[in-house]
């Protein structure tokens, strides 16, 4: 966007409008992407989880001889402590000793229990349930050695404990001392003994505080790739990522796409025409005249509402002189231009169309003429007017001046005297001119010639004029005081023609169907005839 343009503000039509033109784009990211994750899915070594299950609760032979029972008084970091435990160098080290290396595994808590999931992973299904059991055994193992390691030291101590209160007792039997101490002594002997008992039963039921109560088995299906799951998840990121791409190319796009965008980039010159593509134009590879060969098309009904407002033009001033020009080249301002003749001369007009492009002519291919002798021919003096005019077949209204022989300085040649007063001996013998010149921006022969014009039409066609290249077109006629009437825009989207082409109104009568109006070419009450304009060439010849 060019710096000091106003920014429209946009609004959910606008976005939804993005979408609606950029759909291509969108629709190929998410091809793209959904393809390359299902590709890279099946390249995918498959990978299998088995999963082991460990009971962290004591059994009730843990506890037959324990008073303390509680339970811990924070049970999540209890659990949390476990799996560092679990994970820990010890219990890693006794995997490597029994399986030759110790894979990772991950160990997740089971929400509102005591039980841990030890997962280990591995392309060798059988290898998965491997692992996980060896990590839930090593760790069983250690919390077992680890609690009967822990009795024994605790035996120790009541040993040293009862050791010592003996010598205390044979002490106190050598000396005349109290019977009570003695008896005293003898009764905290028996409760150490008492529990040194209930220790050594212990270390023979302990289990560790852990069990093993699901084995991990061999899976049967691989945790991934999951094509279906990678697929939806490839579709949501190709969405995302076509509709930015949709709105980066929108950004990056200075393209006209419509006649509000035309509206803003020609500065409040008012648009008169909305052209839709013409069906199966390109696809002959020659010109085609839709005006002539589909007269009940949308397009040819959208000539003929250029053509109405072409004649409301001449009400505030005549416009017998009309030149059609575009910024650049390829932007329909000749397809314009031979439809909008046919159109006017089918109106009733007597119409000429001047071949002022004199570096790529191409008004004589619509209609099949030559371009043997034309606008050069009579600016070099070598043949009169009435010789260069060439009569359009079936259109009795319509002449044409061709181009002629191309010349090496067209610019030079448009701008000498002579033009004018062709254009003065022209206007003599036509109701209307239409005058086809090169693209503004290339070359300055427009420019040249716009002076002379009673009105300009600028073409542009959506989706390859830029609003750059309008906005400076428009600049360069005005720094000519060239009288810009108006602009076209060719191109547009069927749907947002004039509302006519889907067979609602038809021309009736073999003659109307084949000349698109009430006689045999479109003639009305007082318009000339074709005789009249026949006598108006032969005047010329004169």
């Amino acid at each position: 966007m060019a710096v000091g343009e106003e920014t429209p503000e946009l609004g959910l039509s606008d976005y939804l409008a993005v979408l609606r033109r950029r759909k291509g784009v969108i629709a190929l990211a998410v091809i793209v992407v959904v393809a390359v994750t299902l590709i890279a899915s099946y390249l995918q070594t498959p990978v299998y989880q088995a999963t082991a299950e460990v009971l962290l609760r004591s059994s009730a032979s843990d506890s037959v001889f324990n008073a303390n029972t509680a339970q811990p008084s924070d049970a999540a970091r209890a659990v949390q402590t476990q799996i560092q435990v679990l994970t820990s160098q010890p219990v890693h080290d006794a995997v490597v000793k029994k399986l030759g290396s110790a894979p990772r595994v991950t160990v997740v808590e089971v929400a509102q229990t005591d039980i841990l999931q030890v997962k280990a992973q591995s392309t060798d299904p059988q290898r998965a349930a491997t692992v996980a059991n060896a990590y839930a055994n090593a760790y069983i193992d250690f919390r077992r050695t680890q609690a009967v390691d822990d009795l024994v030291a605790a035996g120790t101590q009541l040993q040293s404990r009862i050791a010592d209160l003996q010598k205390q007792i044979d002490s106190a039997g050598a000396q005349p001392s109290p019977a009570a101490q003695r008896d005293a002594l003898v009764s905290q002997q028996a409760l150490l003994k008492q529990k040194l008992d209930q220790l050594q039963v212990d270390s023979a039921l302990q289990s560790g505080g852990a069990q093993l109560v699901t084995p991990a088995t061999a899976p049967t299906s691989p945790i991934k790739p999951t094509p279906r799951r990678n697929a939806v998840i490839g579709l949501a990121v190709g969405l995302i990522f076509g509709v930015g791409l949709a709105f980066l190319f929108e950004y990056l796009d200075d393209s006209i796409r419509d006649r509000a965008e035309l509206d803003r980039a020609a500065s409040g010159v008012p648009n008169v025409g909305a052209i839709p593509l013409a069906a199966g134009s390109k696809a002959k590879g020659k010109p085609e005249v839709v005006s002539i060969t589909k007269p009940t098309s949308a397009a040819a009904e959208s000539y003929r509402s250029l053509r109405t407002s072409v004649q409301f033009l001449g009400l505030d001033h005549p416009v017998t002189a009309l030149q059609l020009t575009s910024p650049g080249p390829e932007e329909g301002k000749t397809t314009t231009l031979a439809n909008l003749g046919v159109a006017l001369a089918r109106a009733g007009q007597s119409v000429c169309l001047v071949c002022c492009d004199l570096r790529r002519p191409r008004v004589h291919e619509f209609f099949g003429l030559s371009n043997e002798l034309g606008l050069t021919s009579v600016l070099l003096g070598e043949r009169p007017l009435a010789a260069t005019l060439q009569e359009v077949g079936g259109e009795d209204r319509l002449a044409l001046l061709a181009s002629g022989p191309l010349p090496p300085n067209p610019s030079e040649l448009l701008s000498s005297p002579r033009i004018g007063e062709l254009i003065t001996d022209l206007k003599d013998h036509f109701d209307i001119l239409l005058f086809d010149s090169p693209p503004l921006l290339p070359v300055t022969d427009a420019a040249v010639l716009a002076p002379r014009m009673d009105a300009i039409l600028m073409v542009a066609t959506a989706g390859v004029t830029t609003r750059r290249e309008l906005r400076r077109a428009v600049e360069l006629l005005r720094q000519v005081d060239a009288p810009l009437v108006g602009t076209v825009l060719n191109g547009i989207a069927e749907e947002g023609g004039y509302g006519y082409g889907r067979g609602d109104y038809r021309y009736y009568g073999s003659s109307q169907a084949s000349n698109g109006s009430g006689g045999k070419n479109g003639s009305s009450a007082g318009a000339p005839t074709g005789r009249e304009t026949r006598r108006a060439r032969h005047a010329l010849r004169k």
